[in-house]
């Protein structure tokens, strides 16, 4: 905090120079007296919020000031300015009204982006508006959010303004000069903690300690809640005095634009300005009509006192006229001219009169305020807070007023008029009033396409959605945005809610290190540093283009703005993977954030998307399932090149991977070129595979289907020549006739390139495996022989000849173990897998059992024979794998996996109360043994004598014997209890209640649990076996063609291989003396800035039209219904399958009608020759 407050000092120490702003009228010397306010006592710390101030001549230029503020200050740009004037001494109003006031206000600035500009005193309205501000930022202190509240005032009328003096030297001398001065604020920085840090700062620094105890008679000390505050000196005490330059600034500071690069045709547009006027006195009087003479619209808040109160009611006397259409000086009563004027006027003079009688001010400003109410009424707007009107919102009657002002301003430039109130209704979010008067088929011709593209901008910042769907359905399109705009969104846009970053010290305000740091914490795992964003590296004034939808969904889904993101989904194109990436980056943001809430809401965004997807390519499928299937395996122009199975995997979503189209292409995967359509495929396959010798004969019996790519025209009238067509791969069974007839080796490789087949090979290895294992762990396993006996009958062999045969298969599943580990794209991902981690754990049990069995040591076989044991129960569970390949017994597996997590929390709670009553009852039971009572023969004690003499009585059996004793009573194996004494009573009792609580209870409570447990599975079991089954499936594609042992052939051959394609690469290395260089750099190698980069297009193939368009049906109800009518929407989807199904009986009820009219014609001919 102290470097920042040296770093703003020097800034506006350097802003103060360039301007050169004076202190005083009657000096020429720069002000020096600027700084920071504390509005207490307390010790300076990293949670104390601080206020700016300056002290300026009263000459000093209107501009000069807002450029200061605009510079020095570095205030944000804002989107409307409220100015709040009223009473300034005594503000008497009701606490409901004070809240409405307030509540009202702070809505109005936030909402807005707005300035808020008072004269800066602790007392009347302008109190009131600091404790809204302060109320506001309590409320949001998580968040930071401040709204700038300026505060114009007289520095002569400051009371304690000695204590803003600058009594000491300058801050140039004290902290430019003093290099130690500096390095100890640095240093305080440097060591602050996490909790509040207590820095020794004091004038020397430019932090003022505003703390006034008593007041002064004629002037006001400063509001504690502003956040700057602009000190004019002109020598007097007088506050009326500022008036004018305050009118000046707030004229000025509609002229503030941000500065673009873009070189656009630049339209001049000014920040909306409003007048609040709560009660008030002659001071107030002046100000209001100083606003309404400069075109400024001023909300009256009506029941508030004295001037706002006589403001409505001469505001009513000169608003009725303006029914008259012919003459607007008269009102619209059934009188004469004469008759009218002298009404009018005698109600005016009657109104003066009264406000007379409590104000003696009213002379002084009556002329001025009826002239001005007379030529701006059409400015002024009443909001009154039991009206129904504006449903006492405050902010309700400032949105009306600045619409006002925009219509009767007279402004001669419509187009400004028009850009500046859609601007309003964005910041409002008027929609309604906005499609009825703004953008409607009437107004849309009178938009230029300019105004258009930067209030859709507009509208994507704020986030509403129904404003970016209206300017999209008008015309306007997302491909003219520019780069510019997109960097625009990047910088303005709040991003205290956008998804976590990997990098976080990366985040800051820089529109390239943001975006950056995004892509590289979303983006470089899922596209393997292949995918490089070029956006940056071209200019801000071209056009986003057709990648234009893929840029705004991602920045809407980085900040997080789901609704947003959603729509613009909708517009990208291959819309069935955009969903698919949205889903894997809230799963990735998951992982990288730590709060609970937060993650759920994640999830519940990436299952959303992952429906969304589902959908969609389901609807794709219905509509032609080869177009369907071949979208799965092609990469995406628009997302880098992805496929949408590799973005499923990704982002774990499983109900696209369940969805039909991928399981139809699962099915296609699982048997290759043979046909699954047959019946018993499954049985038939399996024997081809259980007779390896045997399986050029069997594998010819089999039936295979050819896949081949062929013309398809549409469905609806195959007899229209004139239909487009499409290249699909289609499967076509075989029917060996003619020419389809396959050869003897193709069937062969067919058979061995099917991954069932490879399936049932591991099957049969494993049955054999888990055979043999259990075989050598029972009956042939010994120590390492060393002294000359036989082994398999065998003299001198060191282990038997199964056990040789099982190392050699447990190493190859090593192997290929190891292979699958370097493959993986994703080490954390392999390691995540619950199969994976069990190979790992059961090659970590066989590599000790394997070691420790070569010594010769009887401790080091009993650890071998141990672990081999532990290593033999992970294999046979392991088998468990297997069963998700078949649709019966893969649900139940997940059920089974489901439930083994409520036994292990119960194993928790019983462990307690087991070792409780365990313990408890073994010491009861056992103290007999333990302790010895000696008594004489008259019953006397005469000694008492313990085991061993007390000592050595602890030992490992202890805790198995305590363990075992109460692990029977759990399933209700209760043994008498020996002895009549009281121990053996109490033991008695106990077994009694733990019986009870454990049976009766826990054991009720843990069938409950597997009960609501199977409930909540068995919906999604069939979802969850289909994505296990879909790994499955790419696994055993992966895997060599034979099982272990035998794979280590099918290595062997790859290494040869690949030592013989090295070696041909080499040699013509040196023959053409061409070094070969890679495809594809990595990331970090690529130079997105090079100037041979051109524009990054993709080029939109006939496929992604198809895809958008069947997509564009479903999105159009999904955005229009939302989640509730999901059911209307499956209604829809079920009513256009039925449509198209009675099309195709359509279409085969001519054709058969026309094949029995061509046999009829057939038949009479035929009659006719004989």
């Amino acid at each position: 905090m102290a470097a920042e407050i040296a770093e703003q000092m020097h800034h506006i120490q350097d802003t103060v120079q360039k301007l050169s702003i004076r202190q005083q009228d009657s000096s020429s010397d720069l002000t020096t007296e600027y700084g920071f306010l504390k509005f207490d006592e307390n010790q300076l710390d990293s949670s104390t919020r601080l206020s700016e101030y300056i002290r300026l001549s009263l000459n000093t230029n209107a501009e000069t000031t807002v450029k200061f503020m605009q510079e020095g200050w570095r205030l944000p740009i804002p989107d409307l300015i409220i100015s709040v004037t009223g009473g300034a001494k005594s503000f008497e109003m009701s606490t409901r009204l004070r809240k409405v006031f307030q509540r009202g206000l702070v809505t109005a600035a936030v909402t807005t982006n707005a300035w808020l500009i008072t004269a800066g005193t602790n007392a009347g309205v302008v109190k009131e508006v600091g404790e809204a501000l302060n109320n506001y930022r309590y409320k949001n202190k998580k968040h930071g959010l401040d709204v700038p509240c300026i505060g114009i005032g007289s520095w002569g009328y400051t009371a304690g303004n000695e204590l803003l003096a600058n009594q000491s030297n300058s801050f140039s001398t004290k902290m430019v000069n003093n290099s130690k001065a500096f390095h100890l604020l640095t240093r305080s920085t440097r060591n602050q903690s996490i909790n509040a840090v207590h820095m020794d700062v004091g004038d020397e620094y430019c932090v003022r300690n505003y703390v006034i105890k008593e007041k002064a008679k004629k002037r006001c000390d400063l509001e504690p809640n502003h956040t700057h505050f602009l000190l004019f000196d002109d020598g007097g005490t007088s506050a009326d005095t500022v008036l004018p330059l305050r009118a000046e600034i707030e004229k000025c500071s509609r002229h503030i634009s941000s500065q673009t690069n873009s070189q656009e045709e630049i339209i001049e547009t000014l920040i909306p300005i409003v007048m609040v006027l709560v009660e008030g006195g002659p001071s107030s009087i002046k100000t209001i009509c100083q606003a309404l003479e400069s075109n400024t619209p001023v909300v009256v808040v009506k029941d508030s006192g004295r001037a706002a109160d006589l403001v409505a009611e001469l505001y009513a006397c000169y608003s009725e006229s303006e029914s008259n259409p012919n003459n607007n000086s008269y009102p619209s009563r059934p009188q004469t001219a004469a008759v009218r004027g002298d009404s009018r006027d005698t109600e005016i003079n009657a109104i003066l009169m009264k406000a007379r009688n409590d104000n003696v001010w009213i002379d002084e400003i009556k002329s001025d305020l009826c002239r001005v109410l007379n030529e701006r009424h059409q400015l002024v707007t009443i909001f009154k807070f039991d009206s129904k009107k504006h449903n006492g919102n405050l902010e309700d009657a400032i949105l009306e007023a600045l619409f006002n002002a925009a219509k009767f301003s007279g402004d001669s430039n419509e187009r400004h008029r028009r850009t500046a109130e859609l601007k309003l209704a964005m910041a409002w979010h008027k929609f309604d009033y906005t499609q009825k008067n703004l953008l409607s088929d009437t107004t849309i011709s009178k938009w230029k396409e300019i105004d258009l593209r930067r209030a859709l901008v507009d509208a994507l910042r704020r986030g509403h959605v129904d404003f970016v769907e209206l300017l999209i359905e008008f015309g306007t399109s997302l491909e003219n945005l520019t780069i510019g705009d997109l960097k625009q969104l990047y910088n303005t846009t709040d991003t205290s809610n956008a998804l976590p970053l990997k990098f976080r010290e990366k985040r800051n305000t820089n529109t390239s290190t943001i975006r950056d740091s995004f892509y590289l914490s979303y983006f470089k795992s899922l596209c393997n540093g292949n995918m490089v964003d070029r956006t940056l590296s071209f200019k801000d004034d071209q056009q986003l283009g057709k990648g234009a939808s893929r840029d705004l969904f991602l920045w809407a889904i980085f900040l997080d703005r789901f609704e947003l993101a959603t729509y613009l989904c909708s517009k990208t194109w291959n819309s069935s993977i955009a969903p698919l990436f949205g889903a894997q980056i809230y799963r990735r943001a998951v992982h990288l954030t730590l709060d609970f809430d937060t993650k759920q809401q994640y999830i519940e965004n990436a299952n959303q998307f992952d429906t969304y997807a589902t959908s969609i390519i389901d609807r794709c499928f219905d509509n032609d399932e080869e177009f369907a299937v071949d979208m799965l395996k092609r990469p995406s122009n628009v997302f880098y090149g992805t496929t949408p199975l590799h973005l499923a995997l990704k982002g774990n979503c499983r109900s696209f991977i369940a969805s039909k189209c991928v399981q139809k292409y699962v099915n296609n995967e699982w048997f290759g070129y043979i046909n699954y359509k047959r019946q018993a495929i499954h049985f038939r396959v399996f024997l081809c595979s259980l007779f390896l010798p045997l399986l050029p004969i069997f594998c010819f019996f089999l039936p295979y289907v050819q896949k081949r790519k062929r013309l398809v025209r549409s469905a609806r009238d195959a007899s229209k020549v004139s239909q487009p067509m499409m290249i699909h791969n289609v499967i076509r069974p075989n029917l060996n006739q003619g020419k389809n007839h396959l050869r003897k080796i193709d069937k062969i490789a067919y058979f061995y390139r099917a991954p069932i087949v490879r399936f049932y090979y591991y099957m049969i290895f494993f049955v054999l495996f888990l055979g043999l294992f259990s075989f050598v762990l029972l009956v042939d396993y010994f120590p390492w022989n060393d002294y000359h006996e036989q082994r398999s009958g065998i003299q001198d062999l060191h282990i038997p000849i199964p056990e040789i045969i099982l190392h050699i298969c447990l190493w190859c599943l090593v192997i290929e173990e190891a292979r699958q580990f370097i493959t993986a794209e994703s080490k954390r991902e392999y390691l995540s897998e619950i199969w994976n981690m069990m190979d790992v754990l059961a090659i970590i049990l066989y590599l000790i059992g394997f070691i420790t069995r070569f010594f010769v040591n009887e401790s080091l076989f009993i650890v071998s024979k141990i672990f081999l044991c532990l290593d033999l129960i992970i294999w046979y569970v392991r088998t468990l794998h297997l069963f998700a390949a078949y649709e019966k017994f893969g649900p139940k597996l997940f059920m089974i996996f489901n439930t083994m997590r409520d036994l292990l929390f119960f194993i928790c709670f019983i462990m307690i109360f087991l070792y409780g009553f365990s313990v408890a009852s073994w010491s009861l039971i056992n103290t007999t043994n333990q302790v010895s009572w000696n008594y004489n023969s008259d019953g006397s004690l005469y000694n008492v004598s313990t085991a061993n003499g007390g000592n050595d009585l602890w030992t490992w059996e202890t805790i198995r014997d305590v363990t075992n004793y109460g692990v029977w009573k759990i399933f209700g194996q209760v043994d008498p209890i020996d002895g009549d004494d009281s121990l053996s009573d109490v033991a008695f009792l106990l077994a009694i209640l733990f019986v009870a609580i454990a049976n009766v209870l826990l054991l009720n409570v843990l069938v409950a649990l597997f009960n609501l447990t199977i409930q909540n599975v068995e919906s999604q079991s069939h979802i969850l076996w289909r994505y296990q089954r879909f790994l499955l499936v790419f696994e055993y594609r992966d895997k060599p063609l034979l099982p272990p042992p035998f794979n280590i052939l099918y290595y062997l051959f790859i290494f040869i291989r690949y030592i013989f394609e090295k070696l041909k690469t080499i040699c013509q290395q040196r023959r053409n003396n061409v070094s070969v260089t890679c495809d594809i750099l990595p990331i970090d190698r690529i130079d997105i800035n090079s100037n041979s980069i051109d524009k990054e297009e993709f080029k939109i193939t006939d496929a992604m039209q198809r895809e958008s368009a069947i997509a564009d049906d479903y999105w159009r109800y999904t955005l229009k219904n939302g989640e509730k009518n999901q059911m209307e929407i499956t209604l829809h989807h079920i009513e256009q399958k039925l449509h198209h199904v009675t099309q195709q009986l359509q279409i085969i009820h001519n054709n058969q009608h026309r094949y029995h009219l061509s046999n009829i014609d057939q038949n009479c001919l035929e009659s006719e020759d004989q």
